[in-house]
C-alpha cells in the first residue's frame, strides 16, 4: 500500500489530503459549533456590561468633579460671601430685619439657580456659620424652584417661587424632607476646606451629594455651608440602556448581593461576575450609599440571541456545503496547473544555479508566491551587487558627512583643519600672509530660547549663505559647531585686505534674516589670528583667534578685534582655573557623579546608565563641564580626574546591583587624552580586582576623533579592552571621522547617534538621512545603537520605528543623582 501511495503524485496527495481536512472540519465544526456561538454571545454580552459599568463610573467620576468644581464657586464669588457675612452678623429670629435680610436671601438665591442651572444639577442650598438653612434652590417637575427662609416672630417661613415667576409667595416651613442628606458631621469634626462628596439613594433613585464648608479670609472659622446635588435617575438609566442597546436599572433587592461586586472598586471591577437563566443576562454590580446598599444591574435578553444563533447555524451549514462542493470540484485542476507545473519549473531554476550558471532564466508568470519565489531566484545574482552597490554609496555618504556640517553643508572642523595645514605649507614656501577669522553669532541662545532650535537652525542657514557670497572664491568658510564659524583667507597683504573683507560680511548683516515667519536682527563677533604674526601652526592661530573673538565679545560684541599680545591676559584667567582645578582634583572631593538613564526602545524600561561628572568648584562655583573637561585635557589632569570617575562609577553601579536595580552597564566617557597619556589597561585591571565589577558591566565610550590620532596604535589599545571583556562605543558618531573603513576594523560593539543628528528628526530629510545610514551600519556590522538628545515623542517614535535599540536624553530624564536615579528606577 505505501509502494502505491509513494507512485501517486504531488497533486493527488495534496487533493487527498484537502478532502481529509474538509471532512474533518465539517465535523468539528458540527460538534462545536453551538458552544463556540453562545460562548461568542455570552463574553460579547459581558463586554457590553463592562463597557456600561465602565460608562457609568466615567459619569459618576465626572458628576463628582463638576459637584466639587459648582460647589466651590461660593468662595470665589466676593458678593454672595459679602451677603452671607450679613446674615451671619445681623440675623436675628427674634428681632428680624426682613427690608434687609430678605433682600440678601433673594439675591443669593438668584446666584443659586444660576450656579444649580448652569452645572445641570438637582439642587443646591446654602446654610449660615449656624446651619440654618439661608435658601435653597431645588427642581421640581423640570423646573427650578426657588427659596429663602424668612423670619417672623422668631419661627420660619419660607418663601418661595418657579424661576418664570416673578414674586415669591409664602408656604409653611415644610423642608425638612430636602434635609435628608445634610450630615452635620463633616463639618464639625472635619471642617474640610475642599468640597466632601457622599452618595445616597432613595426611590430608585441615586444622588451625588457635595458638602463644602466656607471658611472666612485667611482663617479656620467657618462662615457657612453649601451643598449641591446630583440626580441619577430613571431618565439617565433610560438613555444610557438605549446609548448601549442593554437594559440598566437600580435596585435594592438583596438577590443580587451575592454576585455584586462594589462598582468604584477597581481590582473587583474587572471580576465582574454575569449570571444566565433561560430568558436572559444578568450582571450586578454593587454601591454602598450612606442611605443602603443599592444594586446597579445590566440585563439583556435572550430572544434576540436565539434567533440569531439558530439563523448562524443554517448559514454556516449551506456556506460550509456550498463551498465545499465546488472546492472539491476544483481542487484537482487548481493543483495541477497551480502548484505542479510551477513546481517543475521553479526545480529547473535550482538546478541550474547548483551547476553554477546564474544567468537569467525565464520565471513563472502564475500570479502568486511561486512566481515571487522564481523572480526571487533569478534576482539573486543582482541582488548581491545591488547590495555591493549600496554599501559603497553609504560609505560615500559617510565620508562626506564626516567633513561637512549637516546642517549648512559647510565643511566642519575637520575639512578646515586639513585646510589649514595645507595652507601653512603654502604660505610658509611662498612668504606670504593668511588669517584666520573666528566668527561667532552675538545672542545666539536667545534666538534658540525665544523662537525654537527650528528658527535656530533657519537662521545658521542663512547666515552661512550671506558670509559665502561675502567672501572670495579662494577663501574657506566652515561652520565647527553652533553657531561658531571659521574662515580662512589666503594670500592677504595687509591688514586693509582683511578689513576689506570684514566690512563685506558685516556689511550682509545689516539686513535682516528672513527666518519662515520671523525676521531676525543679529550680529556677529569676530577675532583675526594673522600667519605668521600670531602664530606659525594651525593650534596657534586657532587659539589666538579665539582670543581675540572673546576680546569682541568683551568690547559689546558686534565688534572684529585682531589678535595682540596683551590678550595673554585671559591666559591668566585660565591660570586660575587650572589651579582650581589642580586642587580639586588632588582629593576630587568637589567632584560628583550624576547618571543619565538609558532606556529599552523595546520594553520602555531603564536598562543602563551613563555616568558624567560635574564639578562644584570652592573658589569658582559650579564650573560647566564643557570648559572644565576641556580645560582638564589641555592640561592632562583629565588622567587622574579620569581614574576617579572610572573607579567611583564603578562603585556606584556596583552598589546599584547589590540593591536589586536591574542594569546591564555603566558607560564612561574617556577622553583621547586618557588613552594617549597614561596605561588605561592597567587602570581598568586595578579597578576590576579592587571593586569586584563584572566586565562586561562596563562600557567605555570613546571618540572618533582619538582613532584618528594614530589608527594602528589605536586600534590595538581597544582590542586590548574587548579581550577584557568591556564592551565599547563610538560616542557621537557621524560628526567627526566616520567611515565604513574604521567601523570595519574597530572592535566597538556599539555607536551612539550625536544629538545634532536627533534634534531635526523626523522633518529634516538630511537628519532622517543621516540616521537611517547610520543604523544601517549598525545592523550591518551587528553593533547595538543609541540615540542621544531625545526631546520628544517624534523623535521617539521615528527611533524606536528604526529599531534604535537605547534611547538617551530629556524625554525620559535629565542626568540624576545617585538618590534620584534610584527613585527613577523604582517609578
Amino acid at each position: 500500500m505505501m509502494h502505491c501511495y509513494r507512485k501517486i503524485g504531488l497533486n493527488n496527495k495534496l487533493s487527498l489530503f484537502i478532502i481529509l481536512i474538509i471532512l474533518t472540519s465539517f465535523g468539528v465544526v458540527g460538534v462545536y459549533f453551538d458552544s463556540f456561538l453562545k460562548e461568542s454571545h455570552f463574553q460579547n454580552t459581558k463586554k457590553k456590561m463592562h463597557n456600561a459599568y465602565n460608562r457609568m463610573e466615567i459619569n459618576l467620576s465626572g458628576a463628582e468633579d463638576k459637584l466639587k468644581k459648582w460647589a466651590s464657586f461660593i468662595q470665589e464669588d466676593e458678593y454672595l460671601l459679602a451677603s452671607v457675612a450679613l446674615i451671619d452678623n445681623y440675623q436675628d429670629k427674634q428681632n428680624y430685619n426682613a427690608s434687609l435680610l430678605d433682600e440678601e436671601k433673594k439675591y443669593i438665591a438668584s446666584q443659586l439657580l444660576s450656579r444649580v442651572k448652569l452645572s445641570l444639577n438637582n439642587d443646591i442650598a446654602l446654610y449660615d456659620k449656624n446651619e440654618e438653612l439661608i435658601s435653597f434652590v431645588v427642581k421640581k417637575d423640570e423646573k427650578y424652584n426657588q427659596n429663602f427662609v424668612s423670619y417672623e416672630n422668631g419661627e420660619p417661613v419660607l418663601y418661595c417661587k418657579y424661576e418664570d415667576e416673578k414674586l415669591y409667595t409664602t408656604e409653611a416651613c415644610a423642608y425638612s424632607q430636602f434635609l435628608t442628606y445634610k450630615h452635620p458631621i463633616l463639618y464639625k469634626n472635619i471642617l474640610p476646606k475642599e468640597p466632601i462628596i457622599t452618595y445616597h439613594s432613595a426611590q430608585n433613585n441615586l444622588y451625588l451629594k457635595s458638602h463644602l464648608n466656607i471658611f472666612l479670609s485667611q482663617s479656620k472659622e467657618v462662615m457657612g455651608h453649601v451643598e449641591m446635588t446630583h440626580l441619577i435617575g430613571k431618565t439617565y438609566f433610560e438613555n444610557l440602556s438605549d446609548d448601549l442597546e442593554i437594559k440598566m436599572s437600580i435596585s435594592s433587592d438583596e438577590k443580587y448581593s451575592k454576585v455584586a461586586n462594589q462598582l468604584l472598586d477597581k481590582e473587583l471591577h474587572d471580576s465582574l461576575i454575569v449570571t444566565q437563566t433561560d430568558r436572559e443576562y444578568v450582571g450586578a454590580m454593587r454601591m454602598d450609599t450612606r442611605d443602603s446598599i443599592v444594586y446597579l444591574v445590566a440585563s439583556l435578553e435572550k430572544d434576540i440571541l436565539n434567533s440569531e444563533l439558530s439563523t448562524n447555524r443554517m448559514k454556516l451549514i449551506m456556506i460550509l456545503f456550498v463551498l465545499g462542493s465546488v472546492f472539491l470540484f476544483f481542487l484537482y485542476l487548481f493543483f495541477r496547473k497551480n502548484l505542479a507545473q510551477p513546481l517543475e519549473v521553479i526545480m529547473n531554476q535550482i538546478n541550474k544555479i547548483e551547476m553554477r550558471d546564474y544567468s537569467r532564466s525565464q520565471h513563472l508568470t502564475s500570479d502568486d508566491e511561486l512566481e515571487a519565489i522564481s523572480k526571487n531566484i533569478n534576482n539573486l545574482a543582482s541582488t548581491i551587487k545591488e547590495r555591493e552597490l549600496a554599501l559603497h554609496t553609504s560609505q560615500s555618504n559617510l565620508q562626506y558627512l564626516s567633513t561637512h556640517d549637516p546642517l549648512t553643508d559647510l565643511p566642519n572642523r575637520r575639512f578646515f583643519t586639513d585646510r589649514l595645514e595645507h595652507a601653512i605649507k603654502i604660505a610658509e614656501r611662498t612668504h606670504s600672509k593668511m588669517a584666520i577669522i573666528f566668527l561667532d553669532l552675538d545672542e545666539f541662545k536667545e534666538v534658540n530660547d525665544s523662537l525654537g532650535h527650528d528658527i535656530g537652525d533657519e537662521l545658521l542657514k542663512e547666515v552661512s549663505n550671506r558670509l559665502t557670497l561675502s567672501l572670495r572664491s579662494t577663501d574657506t568658510l566652515s561652520r565647527i559647531g553652533g553657531d561658531e564659524f571659521y574662515i580662512l583667507l589666503e594670500n592677504v597683504k595687509s591688514h586693509a585686505d582683511i578689513e576689506s573683507i570684514v566690512q563685506k560680511i558685516y556689511d550682509e548683516f545689516q539686513t535682516p534674516f528672513a527666518c519662515k515667519e520671523y525676521s531676525i536682527e543679529t550680529t556677529a563677533s569676530m577675532g583675526i589670528a594673522i600667519y605668521p604674526e600670531n602664530g606659525v601652526d594651525s593650534v596657534s592661530l586657532i587659539k589666538n583667534s579665539d582670543l581675540a573673538m572673546y576680546q569682541s565679545k568683551n568690547r559689546g560684541r558686534n565688534h572684529f578685534s585682531f589678535f595682540y599680545e596683551e590678550l595673554s591676559d585671559q591666559m591668566r584667567e585660565r591660570m586660575r582655573w587650572i589651579i582650581a582645578l589642580k586642587d580639586a582634583v588632588h582629593s576630587c572631593s568637589e567632584f560628583t557623579l550624576m547618571y543619565q538613564p538609558k532606556i529599552s526602545s523595546v520594553s520602555g524600561k531603564i536598562v543602563a546608565v551613563e555616568s558624567l561628572v560635574r564639578w562644584n568648584s570652592s573658589v569658582l562655583g559650579f564650573a560647566g563641564p564643557d570648559k572644565f573637561i576641556r580645560l582638564a585635557e589641555e592640561t592632562k589632569l583629565i588622567v587622574p580626574l579620569g581614574k576617579w570617575i572610572i573607579e567611583k562609577a564603578c562603585q556606584d553601579f556596583l552598589g546599584l546591583l547589590k540593591e536589586g536595580y536591574n542594569l546591564s552597564h555603566v558607560s564612561i566617557n574617556i577622553s583621547s587624552v586618557q588613552l594617549l597619556h597614561s596605561d588605561m589597561i592597567q587602570t581598568l585591571k586595578d579597578t576590576l580586582d579592587k571593586i569586584e565589577i563584572k566586565p562586561e558591566q562596563i562600557e567605555l565610550e570613546i571618540t572618533e576623533s582619538y582613532i584618528a590620532t594614530d589608527e594602528k596604535k589605536a586600534l590595538q589599545t581597544l582590542q586590548s579592552f574587548r579581550d577584557m571583556g568591556i564592551k565599547l562605543a563610538v560616542d557621537d558618531f557621524g560628526t567627526g571621522y566616520s567611515s565604513l573603513s574604521y567601523l570595519q576594523k574597530l572592535p566597538v560593539t556599539r555607536l551612539k547617534i550625536d544629538k545634532s543628528f536627533v534634534d531635526n528628526l523626523p522633518n529634516s530629510k538630511d537628519s532622517v538621512s543621516i540616521v537611517k545610514v547610520i543604523i544601517a551600519l549598525a545592523k550591518t556590522f551587528n553593533l547595538s545603537l543609541t540615540a542621544e538628545g531625545v526631546e520628544t515623542k517624534e523623535q521617539l517614535d521615528f527611533l524606536t520605528t528604526m529599531e534604535c535599540d537605547e534611547i538617551q536624553g530629556y524625554y525620559y530624564s535629565k542626568p540624576l543623582s545617585l538618590d534620584d536615579l534610584k527613585s527613577f528606577c523604582k517609578s
